[in-house]
């Protein structure tokens, strides 16, 4: 059983001997601590990797060779286990310069289980080997040195036990006959995580965005994709340059003036006087580049169409019942809205999730068939 006193890996020597050994493996368990409070991209503090055997915590303040731990992670023989590794990959991603593959979440495959859906760590490790942890340092500063004793521990323990879940979660999909179609997922989830998103479509996400005209979709799509550049430039949150609430009251009212951006709450006269001319530039681009509008974003279903988005919902919350597993497993929200509005069309169409693969025919072509007979 592995043992929680993990081994610091403070040097690139030492990194070179932690890795030549891990490629014996055939599966390893990783997580990453980070530290994302001023910045746009996640700052690395820890990386976690355990065997079964032993744990070792590699410290990327002190290596600065990660060339042995990158070969590892994208070696195909061995299987990288994370939990809710959306943001994990991320920050291996954007620090170094990998995203791990094959990759199983065993967040994802609990959902295929019937254990739940998002289930955090604690939770699944309590459910699946009925022990019990204290999430101590969760709001830990892991860019300090020396780490402590705690911080220590809690970051063996988060690979000490995915190692055990992730074996009997195997066992029980391999039992079930559904290894494959976590595996399915898990390849679509490397896959976007190793992309990255435009920054011109940035302006999707801002909440009311839809209620604008095309002409202040248009002033909205030029800011956004600005800020999203300024953001990775210099490295930024976002709405510590401008917040999403300002660039859409600026799109919505067009302002001529540096003197009229003032008059927008929350646009800090500090952030005005270093960006509104920059943002006045833009809205006058965008203005004068009318004849090529942006996508217009779809406003919320109505009345009538909820209604038929709640009978999809009942579909796969059955088959979900039936198969024990999470109703999400199957079909998410935004899956079941998209199907929804291609009926609104009048020519319903699966999205990309559930028109192949096991989810078609397990909810896929049922669903089709509803939307089908029942035209809204």
């Amino acid at each position: 059983m592995t043992s929680l006193n993990p081994v610091l890996v403070e040097t690139n020597a030492h990194l070179i001997e932690c890795a030549q050994y891990w490629r014996e493996a055939d599966s390893l368990a990783v997580d990453t601590e980070f530290v994302r409070t001023d910045t746009f991209y996640p700052k690395l503090g820890l990386i976690q990797v355990c065997d079964g055997n032993g744990i070792w915590l590699v410290d990327p303040l002190a290596v600065n060779d990660f060339g042995p731990l990158t070969d590892v992670l994208a070696e195909p023989g061995i299987v990288k286990v994370f939990h809710s590794c959306s943001e994990d990959l991320e920050v291996l991603r954007y620090a170094l310069d990998i995203v791990p593959a094959p990759v199983f979440d065993t967040q994802v495959a609990a959902g295929f289980l019937g254990y739940g859906f998002s289930l955090g760590y604690a939770r699944l490790v309590e459910a699946v080997l009925d022990i019990a942890l204290d999430k101590h340092e969760t709001r830990s500063d892991w860019l300090q040195r020396p780490l402590s004793d705690s911080q220590c521990h809690y970051a063996a323990e988060d690979v000490h036990y995915l190692m055990r879940v992730y074996r009997r979660l195997v066992d029980e999909l391999r039992e079930k006959q559904r290894l494959a179609w976590v595996e399915a997922d898990m390849g679509r989830l490397v896959e976007e995580a190793a992309s990255v998103p435009p920054a011109g479509d940035y302006y999707r996400r801002i909440k009311g965005a839809w209620k604008l005209p095309p002409e202040g979709l248009a002033r909205l799509q030029a800011m956004a994709r600005w800020r999203e550049q300024e953001a990775r430039e210099m490295n930024r949150p976002r709405n510590r340059i401008v917040p999403d609430r300002v660039l859409l009251e600026v799109a919505r009212r067009d302002p001529s003036s540096r003197q009229a951006l003032f008059a927008i709450d929350d646009f800090h006269p500090r952030a005005v006087k270093r960006y509104g001319d920059r943002l006045l530039e833009l809205c006058r681009a965008a203005a004068a580049n009318a004849d090529v509008p942006p996508d217009t974003l779809p406003a919320p279903l109505d009345r009538e169409a909820r209604k038929h988005l709640a009978t999809c919902r009942d579909i796969v919350d059955g088959r979900a019942k039936a198969l024990g597993l999470a109703p999400e497993v199957l079909a998410r929200k935004k899956e079941l809205e998209s199907l929804v509005r291609t009926a609104l069309t009048g020519r319903p169409e699966l999205p990309p999730a559930l028109a192949d693969g096991w989810r078609h025919a397990i909810v896929g072509e049922e669903l089709l068939k509803h939307v089908r007979e029942t035209p809204l």
